[in-house]
C-alpha cells in the first residue's frame, strides 16, 4: 500500500510599520507532494498583495499529533474551569 502524505503551503510576510510582527497564512488547499506544493507556491506568492512574502511547504501533521494537541487543550480548559470555580 502506498501512503499518501499531503503537504500544506504556509505563506508568511512582515507587517509594514510593525517591526518584528509577522503574518502567517495557511493556504486552504492540500498538495499530493512537496514538488506540487512548491509549484503552487510560485503562483500563490505572486498573487498575494503583500511584499516580501516567503513560503514553506510541509507535511500535514499525523493524527497522533492532533490527538495530543486536543488532549492538551482539553486539560488546559478543564484546569481553567476549576480555577474559575474556586
Amino acid at each position: 500500500m502506498i501512503e499518501l502524505i499531503p503537504y500544506m503551503l504556509i505563506l508568511a510576510w512582515s507587517v509594514p510599520g510593525q517591526p518584528g510582527r509577522v503574518e502567517v497564512e495557511r493556504v486552504n488547499q492540500l498538495f499530493a507532494s512537496a514538488e506540487a506544493c512548491e509549484r503552487a507556491a510560485t503562483g500563490f506568492v505572486a498573487a498575494t498583495r503583500h511584499r516580501g512574502v516567503t513560503h514553506i511547504c510541509m507535511p500535514v501533521p499525523g493524527s497522533e499529533e492532533f490527538d495530543t494537541l486536543f488532549r492538551q487543550l482539553d486539560a488546559e480548559a478543564e484546569k481553567a474551569r476549576r480555577e474559575a470555580g474556586q
